[in-house]
């Protein structure tokens, strides 16, 4: 009798520490871009404990790899999870930029606020094309990207568009509270509210049901071109407020900059486990997706730094290769998540 209770209680044992294991690796599989950032940061404290040092940290939390991309990766997450895509964003972030540059002699708000609204603008005119014009997405953004690329070299005259570095807006990018900067803490703050709406707001789940099924969210009485209008008039206004963290970070409107920043930031926002076809995303997945992308790109530099010459088009190549490495693993993932399942 007491053999066959302790011969229960061991199977009892095994199936709690299969279960909580099973758990465990569903959590892990849910996260898998946060648990990677976590597992580098890890790595570099053990192998690489200087890269951590004040002066590379502040770097890093203030570089246009986190705080612009960021920014436009927040706003392309809200665009992808309804099934959507958005090839301006560096379009608009550049064109803005250069819209903040012609605004500095009359103020710092209003550059900020008119290459913001200039974001807008640019983001309702896609989404009203996209919404009511029934037009694919992916040619209108490309479109437009086109066209804001031209647009910024008429704006400049073809050249660039400098700005004071006691301008208001660079010393707001130059300013820190000890070793963080400011931007730092408004992109911070721009993310939790974008967190919040995505995954609290009604506005949030008509996004993702959007996404999931636009035919069943019509049959429901969603108002979906709206939807499609407002997540690229957000995606516009953040890229937007990207292109004024640029101006501010190289003290130049500048329209040959953020070249290729729109495939940048929508890899992060794939990276970070939103789908592409729309109906699944998470805005912490793609500020982790993000964060990864700058950090590999930090410690290419910091290994420059250090006398390993690795110049910039093999960074390119290294940065390409390991967000393809990060998508296979996580493929790989998922597939055996589902074959265990069935």
């Amino acid at each position: 009798m007491e053999r066959s209770e302790r011969e229960t209680q061991s199977r009892y044992a095994k199936l709690k520490t299969r279960e909580r294991f099973r758990d465990f690796r569903t959590l892990i599989q849910g996260n898998s871009t946060v648990f990677m950032l976590s597992s580098v940061l890890v790595l570099l404290a053990v192998f690489m404990p200087r890269f951590f040092n004040p002066y590379n940290v502040s770097t890093m939390l203030g570089s246009q790899d986190l705080i612009c991309i960021g920014l436009m990766a927040i706003g392309a997450t809200f665009v992808i999870s309804t099934g959507g895509i958005d090839l301006s964003l560096a379009g608009v972030c550049v064109a803005s930029s250069i819209v903040a540059a012609l605004l500095a002699p009359y103020g710092a708000w209003l550059s900020l606020f008119g290459a913001i609204g200039f974001g807008i603008l640019i983001g309702a005119i896609n989404g009203a094309l996209v919404a009511w014009g029934r037009l694919p997405s992916f040619i209108v953004t490309l479109a437009m990207l086109m066209a804001l690329r031209g647009l910024s070299l008429i704006m400049a005259d073809r050249g660039r568009v400098p700005v004071d570095r006691d301008f208001g807006l660079v010393v707001f990018q130059n300013t820190k509270l000890g070793i963080v900067p400011l931007v730092f803490i408004v992109f911070a703050a721009i993310g939790i509210v974008s967190w919040f709406v995505y995954t609290r707001t009604r506005f949030g789940l008509h996004v993702l049901a959007v996404g999931g099924d636009e035919q069943a969210s019509l049959m429901m009485g969603l108002r979906v071109p709206l939807v499609h209008f407002f997540v690229f008039s957000i995606s516009g206004g953040l890229s937007g407020l990207a292109g004024v963290f640029l101006l501010a970070k190289t003290t130049t409107g500048n329209p040959l900059e953020a070249q290729g920043w729109e495939l940048t930031a929508i890899a992060a926002v794939i990276l970070g486990g939103t789908l592409l076809t729309g109906g699944k995303g998470t805005i912490t997945g793609t500020l982790s997706g993000v964060a990864l992308l700058a950090l590999v790109f930090q410690v290419l530099n910091y290994v420059n730094g250090m006398g390993i010459e690795i110049n910039t088009y093999l960074q390119n190549v290294i940065r390409g290769l390991f967000v393809l490495a990060v998508v296979v693993v996580q493929a790989r993932a998922v597939l055996g998540s589902k074959k265990r399942r069935t």
